[in-house]
Parts: C-alpha cells; structure tokens; sequence
C-alpha cells in the first residue's frame, strides 16, 4: 500500500527544512486537488509529501499602494470573490472563477497552479497579463522575485529548483479606469481545461493593452508583437475595428499550436484568433 511520510510544517523555515530533509523526494502540496490525481492514477508516487495548509503567512492576502500581495496558499475561491481583486483585477477574478468546479476553487491554490506550469491554467493566464512577479523562497530561506514571464521553461516545468517553492505573488494593480477581461473556449462550459484562452488588460489613459493567450503554445506567453502593434496605433489608427482585426491576427503569430486529444493546432489557432478579437472588442469598445 502507498503510505507517504506526511510533513506539516508551520513556518516557511520548517519548510525549507523539509524539502531539505526529503531531499529531491518530496513534493509539496496545498490544495492537492492535482496532486491528489496524479497519485490515484499512479503516475507519481512521492516518498513524502509537505503540507503547506499551516504555514504562517502563506495564505495571506495583502493590500499596498499601488499593487497587492497575493500567498500562495489564496485559493481560486477567494480571489474570485475579492472585491478589490474584482474591481482592480477583474481578469484575475474571472480567470478563478473558471477554474474546476466550486469544490475545486475552495480547495485549489493560486500558487499551485502556478508551480503545476500547465499551459492551460487558468489563473496563469491571468497573472501573466497582470505583469505578476513571483516571490521565490530558496533553500537559505532568501527571498528573490523573478517576472512570472520567466518563469516558465516547458510544459510543467519551471525555474524552480527542488529545494526552493513559491511564496506568492507581486501584482501591481491597473490603473483605475483600466478594463480586463478573461476568456476561454474548452469542450463544455464548466469543468473544463482550456483548449485556448485570452487575459486582456486595457488601460485606456495610456491606450496600452496587455494579451496573455494559454493553451496554445508550450507554456502560457504574452502576445508581444500584437501588444507592440496596438500599443504602437490604438490612438491615432483611422480605422478602430480594422487595427484590433490586425491585433487578433498577430497574437497568432504568438503561438505554437499542436494537435491533441482536444483539439487540432488548426482549430486553435483559429479559437485564439476570434477569443482575442472578442476581448479587445470586450475591453476598447
């Protein structure tokens, strides 16, 4: 029978000691809502397992001028219902309020999904497209932020090394006045993976526009080029419709799309192009 050793750490201290002790053979869980999967369909079977669920401070949820502090032990639920996440993040609260089903997002951590680096993660999209950066705790117990841009190496896989977790997110706040919008097409309209999404953020004072696309490439990326043309002519184009047109054909060019169990690289390709025609329509208009 597998029994792993079970390790409940009550500081961020106790849990680099853990991760020492465990010693490339431990994995670290909050939630465990994927974790819990993987382990029932055999696919891994750590030796130890590192509760997060009580360590000091990893839940916490800070307000800041300008920015937030986001522990990654926040559910998706309760960033979800944030008023000011709501307000000043809306992308934010709308990407966790697609993630799973309502058990899901009162179980499921923001950091976890994160750590997990699945490019169709939900909230993944959205940080991205708030310019997140990640808090990372090294084996010392040092700090270091890194953009969540760079975080990022392949399909689950990160920067992060086995003695090293994330603490949580630094997000600085649109503007007030700013517009965001989070969407997604998978194959029902709940409880369902992504087979492309779109986080727009659009701050109209700056006429600067900000694209995240997931599920379409190798990990979650910004759609640079396409922000570069908006940002370069929304202001000052003619034709509004005829430049966000343009917008939605070069996020494309962002891509790299492949064929799988749930849809072709074609038919991606296709979906990112209309999701983003629709949130920039969502955001400009």
């Amino acid at each position: 029978m597998y029994e792993p050793e079970w390790m409940r750490p009550a500081t961020v201290e106790e849990v680099s000691r853990c991760l020492a002790r465990g010693a490339g053979r431990a994995r670290l869980v909050a939630g465990a809502t994927d974790m819990a999967v993987l382990i029932s369909r055999r696919v891994e079977r750590p030796e130890v397992l590192i509760d997060l669920g009580r360590v000091e401070g990893m839940s916490r949820f800070e307000e800041h001028e300008g920015g937030i502090f986001i522990g990654a032990g926040v559910t998706h639920a309760d960033l979800a219902s944030s008023d000011t996440v709501r307000d000043r993040a809306t992308v934010l609260s709308e990407g966790c309020r697609r993630v799973g089903s309502p058990q899901i997002r009162s179980r499921g951590t923001i950091g976890g999904n994160v750590a997990n680096a699945s490019p169709a993660a939900d909230g993944t999209a959205a940080l991205l497209a708030l310019d997140a950066d990640v808090r990372i705790v090294r084996a010392d117990c040092s700090r270091s932020r890194l953009p969540l841009c760079s975080f990022f190496t392949g399909p689950g896989a990160t920067v992060l090394a086995p003695d090293e977790f994330i603490e949580g997110f630094d997000v600085s706040l649109p503007r007030a006045g700013s517009v965001s919008v989070y969407l997604k097409s998978g194959q029902r309209n709940a409880l369902a993976i992504a087979i492309a999404s779109v986080a727009a953020v659009f701050d109209p004072e700056a006429g600067r526009i900000s694209l995240a696309l997931g599920s379409v490439a190798p990990t979650a990326v910004r759609a640079g080029a396409a922000e570069s043309l908006f940002n370069d002519e929304w202001g000052t184009a003619g034709d509004a419709d005829e430049l966000l047109d343009a917008v939605a054909d070069k996020a494309v060019d962002a891509t790299s799309c492949i064929d799988d169990v749930r849809a072709t690289a074609e038919h991606r390709r296709r979906l990112i192009r209309a999701l983003v025609g629709r949130a920039l329509k969502v955001v400009c208009m």
